[in-house]
């Protein structure tokens, strides 16, 4: 399966996995896998920026731990599919990749309804990924379409999963102020943020989205910046802490304290996809 498609750009099998690699003449790439169309690693100046689990299942028979999943077309158990919806636990078809590895490189993926997704979700719809690297920086961008004849609600996330040294020393920046709802033990209990969010126990808190880009702090020696577009209604601040992170079959014992998830998701109301219509939104992340 090796081979090159352009300048930076290659087809590759990856522990088991079919994955495209974006490589940037500076030294930043990207890996993606075919399966859920999740990128699995981003590294900047020789630094890993997203976390994958030591322990996650790569064989395709289950959701991958790390990186950055698909959630789509259900959020968490927010309804009657799979935990974080059937599109992270399926193939896509790898489309193309294109741009300039001295500027910008970019890879596209496509899935589509199916006999078998349909028995789940009967729903005409088809979803694409699009990725972007630049210098110091992603983008990965979820879109939607619509092509039957009757409108289908879902809800959405991008779940990055973002590397820390120690998420006891992070601070996340920029939801100063803000109501929450904090949905650790399966409560929904609404609070307001008090400065910046600090970790150490389970976080689970889903706030409203922010126009301004968020700053995760002491996670890394460079900071990272972390925006999304205004379609994502919500903010997902996730870690699950010491005990919650021991019951995770597909976690190490301490890979809590190596992990950040701070999601773009549209979940508290459905997006309601009419016929013939499309909806898109990305996240980026920016080492600054």
């Amino acid at each position: 399966m090796n081979m090159q498609l352009l300048a930076g750009a290659t087809r590759e099998i990856w522990r088991g996995l079919d994955c495209t690699r974006l490589a940037l003449d500076c030294g930043d790439s990207l890996r993606v896998s075919d399966f859920g169309a999740q990128a699995l690693s981003w590294q900047v100046q020789g630094q890993e920026r997203l976390f994958l689990s030591p322990q996650t299942v790569l064989d395709g028979s289950f959701p991958i731990r790390g990186g950055i999943p698909i959630c789509f077309p259900q959020f968490n158990r927010r309804g009657g599919l799979p935990k974080h919806g059937i599109a992270r636990r399926q193939p896509w078809r790898f489309v193309q990749a294109s741009g300039q590895a001295d500027r910008q490189l970019h890879a596209q993926w496509r899935w589509q309804h199916s006999a078998d997704t349909q028995a789940m979700w009967p729903a005409h719809i088809a979803a694409s990924v699009h990725v972007s690297l630049q210098p110091g920086q992603l983008q990965v961008v979820l879109e939607v379409e619509n092509l039957g004849d009757a409108p289908w609600p879902f809800t959405a996330a991008l779940h990055s999963y973002l590397r820390v040294d120690q998420v006891g020393g992070c601070r996340l920046q920029g939801l100063e102020g803000r109501a929450y709802w904090d949905t650790t033990n399966n409560a929904m209990r609404p609070a307001v943020q008090q400065g910046a969010l600090a970790f150490g126990t389970e976080v689970d808190r889903v706030y409203p989205g922010s126009s301004q880009p968020l700053r995760l702090e002491g996670g890394l020696p460079s900071t990272l910046a972390i925006s999304q577009d205004a379609a994502w209604g919500e903010t997902v601040v996730w870690n699950p802490g010491e005990a919650l992170c021991a019951q995770l079959e597909d976690m190490a014992p301490d890979s809590w304290q190596h992990m950040l998830c701070v999601e773009a998701a549209h979940i508290n109301q459905p997006v309601a996809l009419l016929p013939g219509t499309s909806w898109r939104a990305g996240q980026t992340l920016q080492v600054l």
